[in-house]
C-alpha cells in the first residue's frame, strides 16, 4: 500500500510540519510519496530526501533576515505592530519597488538548503503545486516533470504568495503561490498513486473538511492557533513544532488529550470520578431540558455546555471518559495552566487543583444560600458581566462542596456559565473521591 504525506502551505507555520514528521519518524511510519504546497513544498523536499536534520536545522536557525531585506515579523497583536513601527517604512519602500517584498535573501538561502540531486535520487516520489499567473490554473508537477536544475525555481513559483511576495517567472511564464490553487494538496497525492493519506493542515479549521471524514486520510491540524505565516520569533517556532509533534501523536493514539497532551492514555484509575461526572452533567442536562426554567435572558442552553465538552473532539462520537477529559482541560484553560506541556494526567489534575482559588477568597460562594431564585439569578447576571472565570469557577466549587450549589436546581441554573460550571463539577467530584 503506497501512503502519502501531504504538507500544507503557511509560511512560517511550516515548522509543525517538521514536529510531524519527527512523530511518524518515531512511530516507524513510512511513506512513498509526499506532496506538498508553498512552505509544504520546501519542507516536502526534506521529506522526500529523508533530511530531517537538514529540516530542523531550517527551522532553528531561520531569521527574518534569511527571508526579506528589511522585512518586518507579522505579529498578531497591536504591541508587536507598534514596537516595528520603525521598520515598516524601509520595509514598505523595498516592497513598492519589488512590486513584494525583497526575497533575495530566501531565494540565496533556497539554494543553500536545498539538494536537488539528493531528491532526485530517493525512491521516494515528491510533487510540489504552483499556479500560473493570470489564468490562475493550477499546476502539479512531479520531481520527474521538474527539468533538472530547475527545482529551486519551481519551489520559489510555489512559495510567491504575492502580494507579500513577488510572483516568480521561469521563461515566459509567470507563477504564483500555489495556495492559490490548492493549499493542501490531497487530490495530488492521489493521482500520484496514494491510497493512504496523512495530510498535515496549518490551518484550525480544515482546508479540505470533506478529507479530515475519509477513513484512507489521516488528518492533522493544529489544535491552537499557530500564530501569522510570517512571525520569525525563534521561540514560536519551536513552539509550533512541539505542537505538530504533540498532535500527530495523539492523533496515531501514543499520546492522550483534544486540547491539551498527555503521555499516558490509560484512565481507568479514575473511573470512579468519570462516572460522578457523567451522572451531574446527565442531571444538568434532565434539569434544563425539562423546561423546569426560563432561559437566562437567553444567554444559555445546556447545548452550550455539551458544545464546550466535544470541542476539540473532532466530532467522534464522546464516551464518558472523553467528557471528563475535556472538563479537566477546560478547568485546565480557566486556570491558565500550561497548555505546551505534555502531561503525566496524575501530575496535570493536581497542578489543576492547585489554581482554585482559596474558600476565604472566595465571598461570593454565599449567594447560593439565598432561598429566592430571583435574586440568585439576578446575582448570576451580574457575575456573567463582571467576574472573571476563575473566580466564578472558584466560588461554584466551594458553594458545591459547601452544599450550597450541589442540587439540581442550583445546577440547571447554572448552565449561565456553561465553562464555568463544567469546570466547578470537574473540581467537585475530584473533591468526593
Amino acid at each position: 500500500m503506497k501512503r502519502a504525506i501531504v504538507l500544507a502551505g503557511g509560511g512560517t507555520k511550516g515548522s509543525y510540519e517538521v514536529g510531524v514528521w519527527r512523530a511518524l519518524n518515531e512511530l516507524g511510519i513510512d511513506y512513498q510519496i509526499v506532496t506538498g504546497t508553498s512552505i509544504g513544498s520546501i519542507n516536502g523536499v526534506f521529506m522526500a530526501s529523508g533530511e530531517y536534520e537538514r529540516a530542523y536545522t531550517l527551522w532553528d536557525t531561520i531569521r527574518m533576515e534569511n527571508m526579506m531585506e528589511d522585512g518586518i515579523n507579522l505579529t498578531e497583536t497591536l504591541e508587536g505592530m507598534l514596537e516595528q513601527k520603525d521598520a515598516i517604512r524601509p520595509f514598505l519602500k523595498k516592497y513598492m519597488k519589488n512590486k513584494g517584498a525583497d526575497i533575495s535573501p530566501f531565494n540565496a538561502f533556497i539554494e543553500t538548503m536545498v539538494d536537488e540531486e539528493k531528491l532526485r535520487q530517493s525512491e521516494i516520489d515528491f510533487g510540489l503545486v504552483t499556479t500560473q499567473f493570470p489564468s490562475l490554473k493550477g499546476v502539479e508537477l512531479e520531481k520527474r516533470e521538474i527539468p533538472q536544475g530547475m527545482l529551486k525555481d519551481y519551489l520559489l513559483a510555489s512559495s510567491a504568495i504575492f502580494p507579500l511576495f513577488p510572483m516568480h517567472k521561469i521563461g515566459e511564464e509567470t507563477y504564483l503561490d500555489g495556495c492559490y490553487y490548492d493549499n493542501l494538496p490531497i487530490d495530488f497525492a492521489i493521482r500520484l498513486g496514494a491510497e493512504e493519506v496523512i495530510a498535515v493542515d496549518l490551518r484550525t479549521e480544515p482546508v479540505h473538511p470533506n478529507y479530515a471524514k475519509r477513513p484512507y486520510v489521516t488528518y492533522i491540524r493544529p489544535t491552537r492557533s499557530l500564530g501569522t505565516m510570517m512571525n520569525f520569533d525563534h521561540g514560536l517556532l519551536m513552539d509550533n513544532m512541539e505542537m505538530g509533534y504533540q498532535d500527530a501523536m495523539k492523533k496515531f493514539g501514543r499520546y492522550g488529550g483534544f486540547l491539551y497532551t498527555f503521555s499516558d492514555t490509560d484512565l481507568s484509575g479514575w473511573e470512579k470520578e468519570i462516572n460522578s461526572f457523567t451522572r451531574w452533567i446527565a442531571k444538568a442536562e434532565a434539569v434544563f431540558s425539562g423546561n423546569r426554567f426560563p432561559k437566562i435572558a437567553g444567554m444559555t442552553d445546556v447545548g452550550t455546555v455539551f458544545a464546550q465538552l466535544e470541542a476539540y473532539t473532532d466530532g467522534k462520537f464522546p464516551e464518558k471518559k472523553d467528557y471528563y477529559l475535556r472538563a479537566a482541560e477546560i478547568a485546565a484553560e480557566i486556570f491558565s495552566v500550561d497548555v505546551k506541556k505534555t502531561w503525566q494526567f496524575g501530575e496535570f489534575l493536581q497542578a489543576v487543583g492547585q489554581c482554585v482559588l482559596p474558600e476565604d477568597a472566595c465571598a461570593d460562594a454565599k449567594i447560593f444560600e439565598t432561598k429566592s431564585r430571583r435574586t440568585l439569578i439576578t446575582r448570576l447576571v451580574e457575575w456573567k458581566r463582571r467576574e472573571e472565570s476563575a473566580y466564578v469557577t472558584s466560588c461554584i466549587y466551594h458553594a458545591m462542596r459547601l452544599g450550597m450549589a450541589a442540587d439540581t436546581e442550583k445546577i440547571g441554573l447554572l448552565t449561565i456559565f456553561p465553562r464555568e460550571l463544567i469546570a466547578a463539577l470537574f473540581l467537585y467530584v475530584r473533591n468526593e473521591a
